[in-house]
């Protein structure tokens, strides 16, 4: 008994491992259940033991995948000495790697537009991976003390990186990418001063 239940535990894992990769790399609605499945030497069947639709799987894989992702930018922020902790995340974030390898990154740069258009179960596990995202960004722009909008800078890298993976010619998806990092990197602020962020608040200061 005990065999069997943590077989079909590892075997859960399996499925949902490969579909968190498959959905990064080809799109939530491009990956069926059959040929997932398939791919694993599993039977359709055996789907349904582990999940009750492919919209459970969905859901399970993003909080699966999306808190790895989150996990991994924790260790490298916590790796890196003060001052170099959010420039580590947005070099890492907006790299030829995870712009190349989609089925190991982000899900916010790989889903984000599909997840819009899925039932508000799924949109719950997805903002909620999210904004484990963006406080792993505030803790590094904190631990570097400088300002900086994270939500912002969120943002900013899911567009670069979205833009970058569109784009068909290497040089300029490069561009894409570097450009991403001066603009997000140009816009941290030292000793938690804030920016005047308006042609009337700059005259102000003048």
């Amino acid at each position: 008994m005990r065999y069997a239940k943590e077989h079909k535990q590892e075997t859960h894992q399996r499925i949902l491992r490969k579909a968190g990769e498959r959905f990064r790399a080809e799109g939530l609605d491009a990956v069926g259940v059959a040929n997932l499945m398939e791919s694993l030497g599993l039977t359709v069947g055996g789907f349904y033991a582990h999940f009750d639709s492919k919209q459970a799987l969905i859901t399970e894989a993003c909080n699966d995948g999306f808190s790895r992702t989150t996990t991994g930018f924790s260790e490298l922020v916590r790796s890196k000495p003060k001052g170099e902790k959010i420039h580590s995340v947005i070099n890492a974030y907006l790299s030829k790697h995870h712009r190349d390898k989609p089925e190991e990154g982000c899900f916010a740069a790989a889903n984000s537009a599909e997840f819009s258009r899925h039932p508000i179960e799924t949109r719950t596990a997805f903002t909620r991976q999210l904004m484990a995202w963006v406080e792993v960004i505030e803790e590094a722009l904190n631990a570097d003390g400088l300002s900086g909008d994270a939500k912002g800078i969120a943002s900013s890298m899911v567009g670069a990186m979205t833009l970058a993976r569109a784009i068909d010619d290497p040089i300029l998806s490069n561009a894409f990418l570097e450009s991403g990092k001066r603009t997000i990197k140009a816009g941290l602020v030292e000793g938690k001063k804030r920016r005047p962020s308006s042609v009337v608040e700059r005259s102000k200061l003048a």
